[in-house]
C-alpha cells in the first residue's frame, strides 16, 4: 500500500511538472497577440486569465517556450501552442465573448412571420 501511494505521488508530480507556469502562458499569449497583430485589441483581464487557464491545461512547457520565442507566424504554428484554441486572445470567438448575432448562413429566424 505504501508503494502504491509513493507511485501515485510520483505520477502526479511528473504530470504537474509538464504544465507551464501562468507567467509563461501569459508571455506566450502576448507574443501570439503581437505576431497576429491583435495586441492593440481590447482584452479584459478575465479574458486573458481564461486563456492562461486554457494554455496551462492544453499546452506543454516546451510548446509555451517555443511560442514565447517565436518571431514569425510560421514559427508560432510549428510550436503546437494552444492546440485547443482556434481564436487569438481578444478575438470575437475567444472565451468571454457573448455575441448574440446569428452566424451568416445560419438558420436563425429572419423576423418575418411564417404563414
Amino acid at each position: 500500500m505504501k508503494r502504491f501511494a509513493i507511485l501515485c505521488a510520483l505520477v502526479l508530480a511528473t504530470a504537474a511538472c509538464e504544465k507551464p507556469t501562468p507567467e509563461a502562458c501569459e508571455k506566450a499569449l502576448r507574443n501570439m497577440q503581437t505576431l497576429l497583430g491583435t495586441e492593440n485589441m481590447e482584452t479584459t483581464t478575465a479574458q486573458l486569465q481564461g486563456e492562461v487557464r486554457r494554455c496551462r491545461g492544453g499546452s506543454t512547457k516546451k510548446s509555451v517556450e517555443c511560442a514565447i520565442h517565436a518571431t514569425t507566424l510560421a514559427e508560432l504554428e510549428k510550436c503546437d501552442f494552444e492546440k485547443t484554441s482556434t481564436h487569438p486572445v481578444g478575438s470575437a470567438g475567444s472565451a468571454g465573448s457573448a455575441g448574440s448575432a446569428a452566424a451568416p448562413g445560419s438558420a436563425a429566424p429572419s423576423g418575418g412571420s411564417a404563414k
